[in-house]
């Protein structure tokens, strides 16, 4: 399934670090991959397409990751009707 997440980041320093740190370790925990981020110009927030089996498991994923750094909303995407999603 591929998942829009808005991450709306409170501490940028400590998420994007882990970040950096974590997604090298992908697939893992239900979660495949994070498709595409695009912060914006302070890092303060990102909207992010992941893959994972359900909104849970990347919440749970997330939370294991960035603790209490960030909130995010999530849906999941319409793929039949998306443009521009790699295969």
């Amino acid at each position: 399934m591929i998942i829009h997440v808005s991450h709306k980041i409170n501490n940028p320093e400590v998420f994007w670090k882990s970040a950096q740190d974590n997604l090298p370790n992908l697939p893992e925990a239900n979660v495949q991959r994070v498709i595409q981020s695009l912060p914006n110009a302070d890092m303060s927030e990102a909207s992010c397409l992941w893959e994972a089996d359900s909104i849970e498991s990347l919440n749970s994923y997330l939370r294991s990751k960035v603790g209490d750094t960030s909130n995010e909303t999530y849906y999941e995407v319409n793929t039949a009707n998306a443009l521009g999603l790699p295969a």
